[in-house]
């Protein structure tokens, strides 16, 4: 499994890995066959988040299969006021869960975001149903700070969300 940042070259397996998991699991933004992401958009996306000085998309690649199996984006913010802040999106395939694949991509982010020099806090939300994530990012050293009520509706049912976070 190799971790690294995702290049345009990444575009087409991207888009595909990432409809996959918005199908695998209701845990996500975007639930199955909600959006479209052509190859072309998640170019776009891709070249966007590489000129960002302060964000960043990782990709977990199964060297065997060659196939990407997992992301991370970290996206900063330009204000000055909260550069030193990022907030992180996370998937992983669903046949890759429980291999330390969403570890080793927060391990690689948060190097990369100690590198930035102005990175100090590190957000993220999740469903308070999902309780394996929760016990992944609190071992991580993630904290949670609140509540957001009713935040997701998936089918009529409302969720909560905890919103978590970390100094580095």
């Amino acid at each position: 499994m190799q971790i690294r940042e995702a290049c345009e070259y990444d575009a087409k397996r991207f888009a595909k890995m990432q409809l996959q998991i918005d199908g695998e699991t209701d845990y996500m933004l975007y639930g199955a066959g909600e959006r479209e992401i052509s190859t072309k958009d998640a170019k776009k996306r891709l070249e966007y988040f590489a000129d960002l000085p302060y964000s960043i998309i990782l990709v977990a690649e199964d060297m065997e299969t060659e196939s990407l199996v997992g992301f991370l984006i970290a996206d900063g913010n330009p204000p000055n006021r909260m550069q030193h802040s990022i907030y992180i999106a996370v998937g992983v395939l669903k046949d890759y869960w429980g291999q330390g694949v969403a570890t080793r991509l927060f391990e690689h982010m948060e190097t990369w975001a100690r590198g930035r020099g102005i990175v100090r806090r590190i957000e993220l939300g999740v469903l308070c149903e999902n309780q394996k994530a929760l016990r992944l990012y609190q071992k991580l050293g993630y904290e949670i700070e609140g509540t957001h009520r009713d935040s997701f509706m998936i089918g009529n049912e409302y969720y909560d969300t905890y919103w978590l976070s970390k100094l580095i």
